[in-house]
């Protein structure tokens, strides 16, 4: 990240016409003689090895000698080939900061340009170099830092060689380790240099170099007669040694020819080791403050961490920063609804470990940076992206900086915990640098966006929240920095309730007909989150369940359900604000809702599947099972989910809208009452406070459906007074038309309770239990229904403990095991007085159902058994004359019909002629 690491340029200035292949070869070993071309030796050292310090930094370097040239004055032979290319790569750490010379003091090209006449400012000479050639002179030259041509190139200097100006362009290493690479691209030829000793200032403007400061025309001289020259400028540091003790420091030079350009060698040479790195101060600082400070709302995160130093040159700089580690409060979490329109920036995007511009999707931006680093002349600007999730490593981001000629790739990671949602750390660092880069920091600012699609929500509750942090520096020593900051929630603070509401009802009302029914429960931000969730339909709203397959074991555990079981689908909103994540997205897997089989001891159940995916985040299916509870003895449905998930991935999963949509084709049944109807939750939050909402429902234009059930009884056996005749009564509705409400029958005066029966009886309390006695059974039924592809079967008991003068007479369906729903009929027995033709009055044992569940029924057949054992006795001889039931149905839809069916009997038809 720094854009002045021009110093490194000055060492290659030194070594600027004479690098080359190193091979120290003779010269009879090489043919052409140019393949001989290269560095014999290199060497460099530190005027002080201080960590943090300002030395001068000095290297010396001879080229190889042709042997078979002649010797000059100096006794130096000519080189193999002058040299074209020249690339030297300092360590990571060793900086200059050129910004401390100001604009005013750099040398432009014209000035450098100029030759003997040229005249560069006295305050941009940042070192001197002795240059031996092949001619019998040694030539001091001054070195100046340039005005930097922009681009990538974030430095320049400049000097000399022989009477051609020379230029040292500076890049950082953005591909690698951040360190600072300077180049000399085709060097003049001219510029037969064989050995350089070179020294560049670590505080240009001291004093204790006035005399040492020159100008392009005192050089031509040696600068030996230059008066001794103040930079007009306070001394300030350029150089900075490492902060990383212990760890070698080399550098390298590549070099190449004129003769062979596309030969290069390298050869490397060591620094002095950096110590004393216990000296170093390390003081840094954060500030951090939401940009929302309502609790529950989204929120994005100003951070500002500080690392300040003293200036001055004989002030040691920090401790560059190694690692930083970031632990924000509990209750301050990730937004879901972020996700939505979120994108990635993959490593091919980025461009990582390439000296090039990031080219990141402006929807992959989670927030804006800014870093204040000396050695630039302002601020570098970047952002943070999204990096691509792995699995395992869902929260990856890339801290970029495509700014002042640099490209900063930091690949990092938050991490967050899957239990409670807190996002633990922020772990700043790239493997291959072992660390952030060995950089000086004053200042780095982040900006987490803020807005709907925040990126964090605010704790819940308004309070003080504190978070910790952790500084890890270069200097190694004890264990990390750390500390505490705190913020305040102080706004919303009217949070903690918890009233949902609900709203349901069928797409078309129409009174027994086939419609989607659609429910939908919403909250809104600050409230509690619904953890519980209970359903209660309509009463009347029934459900077909026939050709339809089921989706159970393994399949409904991991929700790979069968598509001919599908019933429904689920659309939900999670996450804070006006702009939550609404699951399923466009384009994404969508929803599913399934019918199951028995699960809790209910008879059936429903499987809801939901991708967890959001925006690039897939972290597979959510199956959530509810059992369906019905009510036996008004059909009434109630769905008991499930505890609803909470986390995702360590993702608060806060719900805003839960809208379940069961539209299978001629699957969801209107009733046949137009009666005003309630749709009833009870839901339990997180903290255990339970809510009840409703909504009001009602079926339309029931008084057209028709009404038509049509009875038929008859009496089998004895027909004799005392017999015990077995009775049979089957029930047929039409399709289409009205439920049955209420039943009334009747029987004939002819038939009453045996009275020995009302001692079989099975109570109440017994029935509830399934602990009937065999002899309370006296008879079974049987019903079929369009819903069911199966019959409900079961047995007639005579029961007690109903609030009844006599027992009641109770049927009790059940589905097959598969299915194992039960329907309890009660049917109230009485006695009503009945006025014969002759005036006689007598009375007549009724049977009513006054609360027959209001579901379709095609055919009810009921056998009560005779003989000994059975229920009814005859008073007379049932040939004696007809019998007939009275008999009175009430629809669902208010209609009414009455009637009089003839019972059929077992007596013989009487011979035509034959005495009455």
């Amino acid at each position: 990240m720094i854009r002045r690491h021009a110093l490194t340029a000055l060492f290659a200035l030194a070594a600027l016409a004479i690098l080359g292949p190193i091979h120290g070869a003779a010269a009879a070993e090489c043919e052409p003689k140019a393949s001989c071309f290269g560095v014999e030796s290199l060497s460099a050292s530190l005027s002080t090895s201080q960590a943090g310090a300002h030395p001068d930094v000095s290297f010396s370097f001879d080229i190889t000698q042709d042997p078979e040239s002649p010797l000059n004055k100096s006794g130096l032979h000519d080189s193999y080939a002058p040299t074209r290319y020249v690339r030297v790569d300092l360590p990571p750490g060793l900086l200059a900061d050129p910004n401390v010379l100001g604009a005013t003091q750099q040398c432009t090209v014209a000035e450098l340009s100029g030759g003997i006449e040229g005249e560069c400012p006295n305050g941009s000479q940042v070192g001197v170099t002795k240059i031996y050639t092949i001619l019998p002179a040694v030539f001091s030259e001054p070195i100046y830092m340039m005005q930097p041509p922009g681009g990538d190139v974030v430095a320049r200097l400049g000097f000399i060689a022989g009477f051609l100006p020379t230029f040292i362009d500076v890049r950082v290493r953005s591909e690698s380790d951040y360190g600072v690479t300077s180049e000399i691209v085709d060097s003049p030829a001219a510029a037969r240099l064989v050995r350089a000793e070179t020294t560049l200032w670590g505080v240009p403007a001291a004093a204790s170099h006035d005399t040492e400061r020159c100008t392009i025309q005192e050089a031509t001289s040696g600068c030996v007669a230059s008066p001794s020259r103040p930079p007009g400028s306070r001394p300030l540091p350029f150089w900075t040694n490492p902060t990383r003790c212990g760890v070698p420091l080399s550098m390298s030079v590549s070099a190449a020819s004129w003769a062979e350009p596309e030969r290069f060698d390298t050869k490397s040479a060591e620094f002095p080791t950096i110590a004393g790195c216990n000296n170093l101060p390390f003081g840094p600082s954060l500030e951090v403050e939401p940009t929302s400070h309502r609790a529950a709302a989204p929120t994005g995160l100003d951070l500002t961490i500080k690392l300040p130093a003293s200036e001055g040159v004989n002030v040691l700089e920090p401790s560059q920063t190694r690692y930083m580690r970031f632990d924000f409060p509990q209750g301050l979490s990730i937004n879901t609804g972020s996700a939505d329109g979120l994108g990635t920036c993959s490593a091919q995007q980025v461009r990582f470990e390439e000296n090039a511009a990031a080219e990141c999707p402006g929807s992959a931006k989670l927030a804006s940076t800014e870093f204040d680093v000396p050695v630039l002349e302002r601020n570098l600007k970047g952002a943070i992206y999204l990096r691509e999730p792995e699995p395992g490593h869902p929260f990856r981001i890339w801290i970029v900086a495509d700014d002042l000629g640099l490209h900063l790739k930091l690949p990092a990671e938050l991490e967050v915990d899957k239990a409670t949602g807190q996002i633990h750390s922020i772990v700043l660092g790239a493997p291959k640098l072992e660390g952030l880069p060995q950089s000086p920091l004053r200042e780095v600012k982040l900006e987490l966006k803020s807005g709907f699609r925040a990126p964090l929500v605010n704790p819940q509750q308004c309070g003080e929240y504190r978070s910790h942090y952790e500084f890890t520096p270069w200097s190694g020593g004890p264990a990390a920095v750390g500390f505490t900051k705190s913020f305040t929630i102080d706004e919303g603070c009217e949070t903690g309730g918890f009233n949902p509401k609900l709203s349901a009802g069928s797409t078309d009302a129409q009174g027994g007909a086939f419609s989607p029914f659609l429910f939908t429960l919403t909250r809104e931000d600050g409230e509690q989150n619904p953890q519980g969730l209970d359903i209660t339909l309509p009463q009347g709203f029934a459900a077909a369940f026939t050709g339809i397959a089921r989706c159970e074991g393994a399949a409904a555990e991991t929700g790979q359900c069968p598509a001919d079981s599908r019933i429904g689908k689920v659309v939900t909103a999670v996450g804070a604000g006006p702009a939550p994540l609404w699951v399923p997205q466009p384009g994404k897997r969508p929803t599913g809702v399934y019918l199951g089989g028995p699960y809790k001891g209910a008879p059936t159940s429903i499987v809801a599947v939901v991708p967890k995916q959001a925006g690039p985040f897939d972290f597979g299916d959510e199956v959530v099972r509810s059992a369906i509870y019905v009510d036996p003895t008004t059909a009434r449905a109630t769905a008991v989910t499930d505890p609803l998930p909470q986390m995702i991935e360590g993702i608060p999963i806060t719900y805003k809208t839960i809208n379940v949509q069961l539209d299978r084709q001629d699957f969801a049944l209107n009733p046949t009452s137009c009666a005003l109807k309630q749709t009833e939750a009870t839901l339990t939050s997180v903290l255990g406070v339970v809510a009840h909402p409703t909504s009001s429902y009602a079926a339309v234009n029931c008084a057209k459906l028709a009404f038509e059930p049509a009875l038929k009884l008859s009496l089998r056996g004895g027909t004799k007074r005392s017999d015990h005749p077995q009775l049979r009564a089957t029930l047929k509705m039409p399709p289409g038309g009205a439920n049955i409400a209420k039943a009334s029958v009747a029987l004939p005066h002819s038939e009453f309770l045996d009275q020995g029966s009302l001692n079989r009886v099975c109570t109440r309390v017994e029935f509830a239990a399934k602990a009937c006695p065999a002899g309370s059974v006296y008879g079974t039924a049987i019903a079929r229904s369009p819903l069911f592809d199966f019959p409900l079967t079961g047995n007639v008991y005579l029961g007690t403990g109903y609030g009844h003068k006599l027992p009641d007479l109770v049927a009790e369906l059940k589905g097959p095991p598969s299915f194992p729903i039960e329907i309890d009929l009660d049917g109230r027995i009485d006695e009503i007085l009945r006025k014969l033709p002759d005036g006689e009055r007598v009375g007549l044992i009724r049977t009513n159902f006054e609360t027959a569940p209001d579901a379709p029924v095609s055919e009810f057949s009921l056998v009560m058994r005779g003989g000994k054992q059975g229920l009814l006795e005859n008073s007379e001889n049932l040939c004696l004359r007809p019998r007939r039931a009275t008999v009175a149905f009430t629809g669902q839809n208010g209609k009414v019909q009455k009637s009089r069916p003839a019972l059929k009997t077992s007596c013989k038809p009487k011979r035509r002629g034959a005495r009455r």
